[in-house]
C-alpha cells in the first residue's frame, strides 16, 4: 500500500484573518481541496490521510472522502501523528508521499513521478533552483549552484523514513532525516509550486490556476 499525506494542521501564522489559509476559498474551491484532488487521482497512491484540527475533521472525512488524523502543535508532530495513525491501523505502507495542503498547484502526475523514483531511492523532494543571488551573514559571496530549495511534495520509503524521523526535532525539511544526501533524489520537475503564505498569494494564484 502506497499513501498520500495532506498536511493540513497550520493555523496560517503568517496568512494571518480567521479562517486558515488551507480553508480559504479559491477559484470558487477550498484551497486544501486542490490537494486532496490530485492525490486522489493519483495512479499510485492507494490511500489519501489528511492531517487537521479536530474542528474540520468530520467535513473534511465526509467532504472529500478520505481519511483524517489529528494535526500536531508543530508540523514534524503532525508527520508523527500520520505515522502513528497509519501504524495503529495496521497499513502496510510501503511508500509514503506527503503533500502540503497550501500549495494548490499540484498535479496527480507529478505525484506519481516521485512515487516512481522511489524504486531508486529511498527519498525523493520537490527541488528548486535558485535564480537570485544568495546572501550569507557576514560573507560577500556565496555560489549559489551549491543550494537549492526544498519544498514539498517529500516522498519516502515508508520503512527508511520511520526509522529515521524523529518528532522533537527541528528539520523543517523531511528529507534532512535521512542519514546520507546519496539516498535522495532531488526532482526538479515541477516549476510553478506555489505556496500561499500571505493573504495577497490567493489572487496571485487563482490566475495561475485558470490558466493551468
Amino acid at each position: 500500500m502506497d499513501i498520500a499525506v495532506v498536511l493540513a494542521g497550520g493555523v496560517g501564522s503568517r496568512y494571518g484573518g480567521d479562517t486558515p489559509k488551507q480553508y480559504c476559498t479559491i477559484n470558487g474551491k477550498e484551497v486544501i481541496s486542490y490537494a486532496i484532488r490530485e492525490a486522489r487521482k493519483s495512479s499510485l497512491t492507494d490511500k489519501v490521510i489528511v492531517v487537521c484540527d479536530k474542528m474540520y475533521q468530520k467535513r473534511i472525512r465526509d467532504c472529500y472522502k478520505v481519511e483524517v488524523c489529528d494535526g500536531g502543535r508543530s508540523r514534524n508532530q503532525s508527520v508523527s501523528n500520520a505515522l502513528e495513525y497509519i501504524v495503529s491501523r495496521g497499513y502496510q505502507c510501503n511508500k509514503i508521499i506527503f503533500l502540503d495542503s497550501a500549495r494548490p498547484m499540484i498535479k496527480a502526475s507529478y505525484i506519481d513521478s516521485c512515487m516512481n523514483k522511489l524504486d531508486e531511492y529511498d527519498c525523493v523532494i520537490t527541488a528548486q533552483k535558485i535564480v537570485d543571488s544568495l546572501g550569507r551573514y557576514g560573507k560577500i559571496s556565496v555560489d549559489r549552484e551549491n543550494y537549492y530549495l526544498i519544498q514539498t511534495p517529500e516522498a519516502f520509503k515508508f520503512d527508511v523514513f520511520c526509522k529515521n524521523f524523529d518528532k522533537n526535532s527541528t528539520n523543517t525539511a523531511l528529507c534532512q532525516f535521512m542519514p546520507s544526501a546519496d539516498m535522495i533524489y532531488q526532482n526538479f520537475g515541477m516549476k510553478q509550486n506555489f505556496k500561499i503564505t500571505y493573504q495577497g498569494d490567493l489572487e496571485y494564484i487563482a490566475q495561475f490556476l485558470e490558466n493551468n
